[in-house]
């Protein structure tokens, strides 16, 4: 999913490499796709996918990755499908996939990972004018 490519991009807008930065949205734009991704960890994919995404559209403006944010973010939103409104800290981006608590922790949601989601999901609804990403994480 691109993970270092994309966690990097506000990086390299900063540091000026405007080139590198611009071939890196093409990639984006035309091989980036959420939809072919299994299992995934909901906070790392927030923190370095949505995030970064978010930061190269402030930075840049470009639409391209506002528009994988947003794809990113409703692929996100089923892992908070739960009666509690807790996160699972696992879900399957592709469609129809099914979110979960992985054993290795119980069974359970780590705090502070649910915590720090809101940030990027906050700033998503502020981006797109959809108030359901901010409802959804502020509800965690």
């Amino acid at each position: 999913i691109g993970a270092t490519l994309v966690d990097s991009l506000s990086t390299l807008w900063l540091l000026g490499m405007k080139d590198e930065f611009w071939e890196a949205r093409d990639w984006v734009k035309d091989n980036l796709d959420f939809s072919k991704v299994g299992t995934i960890s909901v906070f790392e994919t927030t923190i370095r996918n949505l995030g970064g995404l978010l930061s190269a559209y402030d930075l840049s403006h470009d639409a391209v990755f506002l528009e994988k944010a947003d794809d990113l973010g409703k692929r996100l939103m089923k892992a908070f499908g739960t009666p509690h409104g807790v996160p699972f800290g696992e879900t399957e981006l592709f469609d129809d996939g099914q979110s979960y608590n992985t054993g290795w922790h119980s069974n359970t949601a780590i705090l502070s990972e649910i915590g720090s989601l809101q940030v990027e999901f906050r700033y998503l609804a502020r981006v797109t004018g959809k108030s359901e990403y901010a409802t959804i994480a502020m509800r965690a």
